[in-house]
C-alpha cells in the first residue's frame, strides 16, 4: 500500500511548455497533474508527484490523521 504526504505548494513557475512548483518541503516538482494549484495550495503528493489539490479542510484532516497515527489506540 502507498500512502501519498500532504504539502503545500510554495511557489509555481512555467519552465518552457511545463508548469512547475516547489513544495514546503523544498522539492521541485512537477504541476502537470494539478495545473489549477496557486501558491498557498495543499496537494496530495504521490511518488513525488502532486496528484490532487485539497482543501484546508482534507488537509488538515489528512495531517491530523498521520500525526495521530490514523488514530490507533
Amino acid at each position: 500500500m502507498c500512502l501519498g504526504d500532504v504539502d503545500v505548494l510554495v511557489a509555481a513557475w512555467n519552465a518552457g511548455d511545463t508548469r512547475v512548483g516547489r513544495l514546503g518541503c523544498g522539492a521541485e516538482v512537477t504541476l502537470a497533474f494539478v495545473p489549477e494549484a496557486t501558491p498557498g495550495s495543499y496537494v496530495l503528493v504521490h511518488l513525488g508527484v502532486p496528484v490532487e489539490v485539497l482543501t484546508y479542510e482534507a488537509a488538515r484532516t489528512a495531517i491530523q490523521l498521520r500525526t495521530d497515527e490514523g488514530g490507533r489506540p
